[in-house]
């Protein structure tokens, strides 16, 4: 028997990897990007550096730390960078098939600004050889060949199981990340959905995510144009408020306030009125001080004066919200002016 079957009884599955979270699977049809024995040609470097001279290094760490957060890792270290030391964060999170994903963010601030540069531990490649031969041993087959692949080199897993068919999956890798795995037609691996979305690209997940987190920060930098009060607000993760209050804060969750009013016209603000919203829509009121204590006082209620701002912090209960909403109170005509802020 021929190592693949005729070509029209075969499943090409690219993993393109280019989402933000995940790599996802695209069926081709019955093309074959190479043939086993054959090169991938050279390409450009794959990775991903980031380069940002708009960003403090304070601003990196912080953004670095939430993007790694929001691609569903858990970090397990982190080591600041300072102008004078690299920062490198540890991450890890469970894989669909049961495997870890450890990643590595690596941060250093030399005079041109904060450099990012962020890498899977193990490579799309090493992955998908890893989840070749898992996808056939947990269909109860012994694997009887494993050649894994590499950059420019095809790999194969071959499994056999007794009264079936032999079970092959080939694959190939590029420079870029790509990794084609290929397989029968009525394979029973392809029963698994996960073997669709089995590899993450972390490296361009983390170019994406940290491109919207330092959207956030930017815009919080950003000047007040158009005579129009302005309220920026974020929560803080575990990492941030020990950066910034020098000690662990673990039984609230403070969130940073900033209100500006480049008006002609003094506006009070109503702290205690100002709510975050969970997931289900329900209003949560911050916390006072008679309820919990706090690394430094809370915002209080105030008069924001003409061309001048406010900056604190406000503290609700543990949780996972999707923004905030309030409102700023005229001082002469009374007239509220309400605002939503989007986490």
């Amino acid at each position: 028997m021929t190592l693949l079957m005729p070509l029209v009884t075969f499943l090409t599955v690219i993993l393109t990897l280019g989402t933000a979270l995940c790599g996802w699977a695209q069926i081709l049809g019955n093309e074959r990007a190479l043939s086993l024995g054959e090169s991938l040609p050279t390409s450009p470097d794959w990775q991903y550096p980031i380069i940002d001279a708009a960003l403090t290094c304070v601003q990196a760490n912080r953004v670095s730390h939430r993007a790694v957060e929001r691609l569903g890792y858990t970090v397990a270290s982190f080591t600041p960078a300072t102008a004078e030391k690299a920062g490198e964060i540890k991450g890890i999170r469970e894989g669909l098939w049961g495997e870890k994903e450890p990643v590595t963010v690596k941060v250093t601030c030399p005079a041109d600004g904060p450099h990012i540069d962020a890498h899977p531990d193990i490579p799309p490649c090493e992955q998908g050889n890893r989840i070749s031969r898992l996808a056939i041993e947990r269909q109860g087959y012994r694997v009887t060949e494993f050649t894994p692949a590499g950059i420019g080199k095809a790999g194969i897993v071959k499994g056999e199981k007794k009264d079936q068919r032999p079970l092959v999956i080939t694959l190939f890798c590029s420079r870029k990340n790509g990794v084609v795995m290929e397989t029968n037609m009525d394979s029973p691996v392809l029963k698994n959905k996960d073997f669709f979305l089995a590899i993450s690209d972390f490296e361009s997940g983390f170019f994406a995510m940290f491109k919207g987190e330092r959207s956030l920060v930017v815009a919080e930098q950003t000047p007040v144009v158009n005579n129009q009060l302005r309220v920026t607000m974020q929560p803080l993760s575990p990492v941030e408020s020990k950066i910034i209050f020098g000690t662990d804060v673990t039984t609230v969750l403070p969130v940073q306030i900033e209100i500006t009013n480049p008006t002609q016209r003094p506006y009070q603000v109503e702290a205690d009125q100002i709510v975050l919203l969970t997931t289900s829509g329900e209003r949560v009121k911050p916390l006072s001080e008679k309820e919990s204590s706090f690394p430094t006082p809370a915002l209080t209620s105030q008069t924001v004066a003409p061309k001048s701002g406010v900056k604190g912090y406000l503290y609700f209960p543990p949780g996972t919200y999707t923004g905030a909403r309030g409102s700023l109170v005229e001082q002469q005509s009374q007239e509220r002016e309400g605002f939503a802020v989007q986490f």
